[in-house]
């Protein structure tokens, strides 16, 4: 009887032990099967918002939302200003997923979101009546984080099987949006958004069921954008298409390259699309001056932009907040560390100064969206130098004539940071005191 007992707690615990062995090597190797975890951001949806329901449900829409986490939330939900005084009332996605791969549910996925706006795929209009919209916190020209692809992967499974959705019908906003005939193109054409484009569906387990054309280009319903050809179709160029769809002789072989800095073959409308002129969106020229968008055509000229200026998108406007223009800047809920320095937020010659004290270089910072609000930053400096009462390591010997300018950087113990232009008695700085210089 004993030795029987014995067996049997010996023969359970090896089916344990399996048990373990079996859950942590799905850990390592990253494959997980839970659903993911959504938090409920429903009841900040705004009450002007009308629900209704989709029309059907073929496809699933990837966007990135251009912004951070707080103000990505606060226009999904509550909606924004768009022209003069028209707004949106929010309903723009049915969920989104923070940078830490957090989901959140904006509104109950039974109904339609006004996320696509002017839309077409394959002959199909108004896609925000036929899809799920799903945002992803972030930048078309950064990068989405894996925390974000482990969310999004969980999500479109989820909703692949609810809905019969095929994995080719999951598609970005930049692939379906159109616009309007404008100064660049004669006809209805591709490139109006181009959220979504640094998206990899293979990251997803989505791999070769994708479309290998642009349908609506294909069929002459739409011109082709470029930079959206390059990307999503010119892989496939020599590659066999479906039945009666012909390879249009003469296709341009374009950078697919993503950035938002301004060259010879990035655009202010390849990095902008429509919102180029947007009083959102920012130009950082290379000799430090910033223009909005909707003032660059008559101070500066579209066709004399300097190669080397960065467009920053999704930029509120920060007329009367000096603390928005440098070379301070403080983070919050509509301006993140992207805001300021984009692909340059985890440079070295970046600084970010945390609320209870203490700083650190970006190249400490994984990510942008993870900095608590009221963190400061400075962008383009030297690393620091302790002040000392010694030759040579005074204010004057280290900044020379540039000791007490605007640019100048001084950092004090105590969590305070000053430019050199409000610094009153440079012989007074306490122990521990550092300058921090222009690159």
């Amino acid at each position: 009887m004993a030795s029987g007992y014995c067996f049997s707690v010996c023969f359970l615990r090896k089916i344990f032990f399996v048990m373990i062995c079996s859950f942590l090597a799905l850990a390592v190797s990253g494959k997980t099967y839970e659903r993911p975890v959504i938090k409920d951001y429903q009841k900040h949806l705004n009450r002007k918002f009308v629900k209704e329901k989709r029309l059907s449900t073929r496809y699933i829409i990837i966007h990135t939302s251009e912004g951070g986490l707080g103000s990505t939330l606060e226009t999904l939900s509550r909606g924004k200003q768009v022209e003069g005084p028209y707004r949106t009332y929010g309903g723009h996605a049915h969920y989104a997923i923070a940078r830490n791969g957090d989901v959140y549910q904006v509104l109950d996925a039974r109904y339609r979101a006004d996320h696509a706006g002017l839309s077409m795929w394959d002959g199909v209009e108004e896609i925000s009546s036929h899809s799920l919209a799903i945002e992803l916190v972030g930048f078309h020209y950064g990068e989405i984080t894996d925390a974000q692809y482990r969310s999004l992967g969980l999500l479109v499974d989820r909703l692949q099987k609810k809905y019969h959705i095929p994995g080719k019908n999951i598609l970005t906003h930049s692939q379906v949006s159109y616009g309007k005939p404008n100064p660049w193109y004669r006809r209805p054409h591709r490139g109006r958004k181009r959220c979504g484009l640094n998206f990899d569906r293979s990251r997803i387990g989505l791999g070769k069921d994708l479309w290998t054309y642009d349908p609506d280009v294909e069929a002459g319903r739409l011109d082709q954008d470029r930079q959206i050809y390059a990307i999503f179709y010119q892989p496939y160029k020599y590659k066999e298409k479906e039945p009666g769809i012909k390879v249009v002789p003469g296709e341009p072989e374009p950078t697919a390259a993503l950035s938002n800095i301004i060259g010879k073959d990035n655009t202010a409308w390849n990095i902008a699309g429509e919102d180029y002129d947007s009083p959102d969106t920012y130009y950082k020229l290379p000799d430090g001056r910033e223009i909005r968008g909707d003032r660059v055509g008559g101070d500066v000229g579209w066709d004399r932009i300097p190669a080397g200026t960065q467009v920053l998108l999704n930029r509120p406007p920060d007329e009367g907040q000096e603390g928005k223009k440098g070379p301070i800047f403080e983070i919050g809920r509509d301006f993140t560390a992207w805001s300021y320095a984009g692909i340059s937020f985890n440079d070295p010659s970046t600084f970010y100064f945390f609320p209870n004290g203490g700083f650190v270089p970006g190249t400490r910072v994984v990510d942008w969206d993870s900095l608590l609000a009221g963190t400061r930053m400075i962008i383009g400096y030297r690393p620091p130098v302790e002040i000392q009462a010694v030759k040579g390591k005074t204010p004057w010997g280290i900044a020379g004539k540039s000791y007490n300018l605007k640019e100048t950087i001084y950092y004090i113990p105590d969590r305070q940071l000053f430019t050199g232009d409000q610094v009153k008695d440079f012989s007074n700085l306490p122990r521990g005191a550092r300058i921090f210089l222009k690159k």
